[in-house]
């Protein structure tokens, strides 16, 4: 049978018995310990037996200490991948919208976007930014200067613009440089304009629509454009417990 590496030291009584003094081990197993009592039954003093039922009481207790010590190391195993499974699967919010219990002031539930996750002591947590805003975003051709004038033909040209509300705002074109145009729709709540000047030196009419949900019409103009929609986010990110997020998306 194998046992693993035990160092004994002996001695001898009056009597010329010899007996176990010391028994030191790296790793004494019960098998060890069923060989050291029937090394010392063996070599027991008939006039003065060992109690065996103590010595089989110790095995059973060091026997039932390795099956806990066994279990323990199991839990924590399952423990540690369990962890790391949930690690894993929470990292699949990483750029996903969420929301929790907080509001705005409307009483709307506030949207986040997750940046990172992360695990403290078995506690997974996300780090995101509160989105503040969406935006339509329209872009407009270039032109060579903002002097240019938009619509110089049609005196009914107009720039329709409706809200995510309904609200409908209207523009003339005619015989307005893109500067003016811009300047008299940042007028609105809610929308904004402005020239923005590329690397080429051209201009660009830029608008933006708050809330998003918008339609852009024209009449009498033809004017070419681009929309996209964007969003605004903090410029703080806030740290969110996974247990206190209530939706995904």
């Amino acid at each position: 049978m194998a046992t693993s590496s035990i160092t004994t030291s002996s001695s001898v009584d009056a009597y010329g018995n010899s007996y176990t003094t010391s028994v030191s081990s790296e790793g004494l197993q019960s098998e060890d310990f069923l060989t050291l009592m029937l090394t010392e039954l063996s070599m027991q003093d008939p006039t003065n037996p060992v109690d065996s039922a103590s010595m089989l009481d110790t095995q059973l207790q060091l026997s039932t200490l390795e099956a806990n010590l066994a279990t323990v190391e199991a839990m924590e195993s399952l423990q540690t991948s369990f962890q790391q499974s949930a690690l894993s699967s929470a990292s699949s919010m990483i750029g996903s919208i969420i929301e929790t219990s907080d509001l705005d002031d409307e009483g709307n539930a506030k949207q986040y976007s997750v940046s990172s996750v992360s695990m403290q002591d078995g506690t997974i947590s996300v780090s995101a930014y509160e989105i503040s805003g969406y935006y339509d975003v329209y872009y407009f051709d270039e032109v060579e200067s903002t002097d240019e004038i938009v619509n110089s033909t049609s005196e009914d040209g107009t720039l329709t613009l409706t809200n995510s509300s309904g609200t409908t705002y209207e523009f003339s074109t005619y015989n307005k440089t893109y500067d003016e145009l811009a300047s008299e729709i940042s007028k609105t709540d809610g929308l904004a304009a402005s020239m923005a000047q590329n690397n080429q030196g051209n201009y660009q009419l830029v608008l933006s629509v708050s809330n998003g949900n918008s339609t852009l019409n024209q009449s009498g103009s033809a004017l070419a454009f681009n929309t996209e929609t964007a969003t605004a986010y903090s410029s703080e990110a806030k740290t969110i417990l996974y247990e206190n997020i209530t939706k995904i998306y």
